[in-house]
């Protein structure tokens, strides 16, 4: 086992190391050994690969936690990186601060996410094979060429760490030099003023000889070449305690920089604007304004079309990996739940827009979990059928939510706050009102169509299953256009487990009646 994790960790270290060169190449037009290390190897893909590998065993076989696994892992393994690594050379080696989402800097949701989806397919399809392949190498020649990778892994390492120890010594140095170059250039100044011939010169020779030992010192700081690629790998890099000198190095990217913090602003400018819309004295009120029936049906249709598109994409992801009709009614491509939860997100959310992201995640988890029990709840009572049971996943409540799908919500609730909702919002407010109020009318009357009649094509077959036979047109009507067959395919997962049965009472009713009749005859 110790000689097949080995082995793909430095498989992984490497072929991450070739993704990020890809990355860079794209980014940058040119190649940038991307690598922490100088040898073509990222570590911390390697280890991620093998930390999602090993505790995410249990769970092999499911595809959706193993994307929930591997992005816990993932971003807790790049957090704990970066971490250390500024604790250890107190220099922060990048930086996410300017994407949203994001934790401290080391981490973000962007990347989180990818460590997910790369994470759970690598895992659940790659690693199989990769160990497939490791083991047909003789072990003793495996061993061998482990222990040389293993050295040379470890001799960069030296060299690596040995030469972030000299550019820290070396900005030390640059920051002497240019503080005595700013003392230098004072006195020159008082001199001066004062009128001072000898003082002048004296102060003016300093000058240049600071200025001759900085620029000595930024010509070595550039010809060298371990402290040039690490600049070049980590441009967001920064120094803890020589950081203006550090700068002074990477200023090409502060531009970059600028235009990241700029294109957030604008970010947090429109979701304000789209939550705390204020009309001019005299202004119409637009199409959809603020909250109101318009958009929040909008809302609810746009919910189940993505609700329905995301249900179809994970069926094809799951095995057996084909299309699967995954709908809440019998016409159009409509996942309800979806549609509701947005609804409920968007009522229980849509005031906690400038609060820190932690806070609306959690909030959107125990908004959606409690959505999704309580439609489970409902379909059970009204037609004796649920179309989801997760009693056998872990920490489920019911059988009607569990955790993984909690987390799920709350990350959609997140992005649908922050980034979605305001620019549906817009969107939905630039539309004519002479369109937007018929076309409301048409489609609320034909989703109360199609939930009536699905409705009743559910409720016909509860009653076919308990032999209740057709007494009238409209159950005759049900039987002939929605047969048993038909609602099979249109709802694959549904299953009648009977409507549940009301509590128990504590007391029958003789205990009561006693109980009563014995207090009346009490003086």
């Amino acid at each position: 086992m110790a000689y097949t994790y080995l082995s793909c960790f430095f498989i992984y270290a490497f072929l991450g190391w070739c993704g990020e060169v890809v990355y860079a190449a794209a980014i940058e037009k040119r190649f940038v050994n991307r690598g922490f290390l100088n040898g073509p190897v990222c570590p911390i893909y390697g280890l991620g690969v093998v930390l999602i590998a090993f505790f995410m065993r249990p769970f092999q076989g499911s595809l959706a936690a193993l994307m929930i696994g591997s992005m816990i892992l993932g971003s807790a393994l790049e957090w704990a990186a970066g971490y250390l690594l500024e604790k250890i050379f107190r220099q922060k080696w990048w930086d996410y601060s300017n994407e949203p989402h994001n934790l401290n800097g080391y981490i973000c949701l962007r990347f989180s996410v990818l460590w997910g989806f790369a994470g759970a397919v690598v895992v659940r399809f790659v690693v199989p094979a990769t160990s497939h392949l490791v083991n047909l190498i003789p072990r003793p020649m495996g061993w061998g060429l482990l222990a040389v990778l293993s050295g040379l892994l470890l001799s960069d390492l030296v060299v690596t760490v040995v030469a972030i120890i000299g550019l820290n010594r070396k900005l030390k140095m640059l920051e002497f030099v240019s503080e005595r170059l700013r003392v230098g250039s004072d006195k020159l100044g008082e001199d001066l003023f004062r009128h001072t011939a000898s003082a002048h010169k004296r102060a003016e020779v300093l000058q240049m000889d600071a200025e001759k030992l900085r620029e000595k010192y930024e010509q070595s700081l550039r010809s060298n070449l371990l402290h040039r690629r690490l600049l070049k790998a980590f441009p967001d890099l920064r120094s803890l305690r020589h950081n203006e000198q550090l700068e002074a190095l990477q200023e090409s990217l502060d531009v970059f920089r600028r235009k990241s913090k700029d294109a957030i602003r604008r970010r947090n400018e429109a979701a304000e604007a789209a939550y705390e819309e204020h009309l001019a004295p005299g202004q119409e009120k637009p199409f959809a304004y603020l909250i109101c029936y318009e958009k929040l049906f909008w809302i609810f249709m746009a919910g189940n079309v993505v609700g329905w598109f995301l249900e179809t994409v994970y069926a094809l992801i799951m095995p057996p990996h084909h299309f699967e009709l995954r709908v809440s009614v019998v016409i159009g491509p409509f996942i309800l739940v979806y549609g509701f939860g947005a609804v409920a997100i968007t009522l229980f959310l849509r005031r906690m827009y400038n609060q820190r992201d932690v806070l609306i995640f959690i909030t959107s988890m125990v908004v959606g979990a409690s959505f999704e029990y309580l439609c489970s709840l409902f379909q059970q009572v009204a037609f004796g059928s649920v179309s989801w049971e997760y009693s056998d996943s872990l920490l489920n409540v019911g059988g009607r939510t569990n955790l993984m799908y909690s987390v799920f919500w709350g990350v959609l609730g997140l992005v649908w706050v922050k980034d979605l909702y305001p620019i549906v919002s817009r969107k939905l407010e630039q539309v004519p009102k002479k369109l937007g109020r018929p076309l409301t009318v048409v489609f609320t009357l034909f989703m109360v169509f199609d939930i009536a009649l699905s409705a009743g094509a559910v409720f016909r077959q509860y009653e076919r299953i308990n032999e209740v036979p057709a007494t009238n047109s409209l159950q005759a009507f049900f039987d002939w256009v929605y047969p048993d067959e038909v609602l099979r395919v249109i709802y694959p997962h549904m299953q009648f487990v009977g409507r549940p049965e009301p509590p128990a009472q504590l007391f029958t009713e003789e205990e009561v009646l006693s109980t009563h009749m014995s207090r009346e005859l009490v003086p």
